[in-house]
């Protein structure tokens, strides 16, 4: 007898035990994942000028440089925003929405774009970016050196 009541205790604890994980994995709820992975967007250059190209940017991913690209503005009067043009391609594998930032010295203006959060698709798409720098009046006259970023 005394061996039983030391055997109904555990046995008693286990199947207590066994409800609550019964009762637990019923309220328990399952997720299932699915992505793509991909390689990203992969993003060249090609430096029009200050004038857009008459026949659009080119397709063809040769013509393309990769980063930095040495833009010259020329020389740029206070108070005026001059723009210059430049060509982007995506090669990568995803789609990219452009990120334009830059910033001229303090002093210097500002650097803005219409293309600003434009979507650029995959595989070998093309725009063309139009790059506004304002020059402020009170800007100091002498040469200027700053970067812009396209991401």
């Amino acid at each position: 007898m005394k061996v039983a009541r030391r055997l109904i205790v555990p046995l008693l604890l286990a199947m207590v035990g066994g409800i609550a994980l019964v009762l637990a994995a019923s309220n328990m709820i399952t997720l299932n994942h699915t992505a793509s992975v991909t390689t990203g967007a992969t993003l060249g250059a090609l430096d029009e000028g200050s004038t857009p190209l008459a026949t659009g940017c080119p397709t063809t991913a040769a013509s393309y440089g990769s980063t930095p690209v040495s833009i010259a503005w020329g020389i740029v009067a206070q108070g005026e925003t001059v723009k210059h043009y430049v060509c982007v391609i995506n090669t990568g594998t995803a789609p990219d929405v452009l990120s334009i930032s830059g910033t001229p010295p303090t002093g210097y203006g500002t650097i803005s774009s219409p293309q600003q959060g434009a979507a650029l698709p995959a595989n070998g798409a093309v725009l063309g970016i139009e790059l506004d720098w304002v020059v402020p009046t009170s800007a100091t006259p002498g040469p200027v050196t700053f970067s812009t970023n396209i991401t």
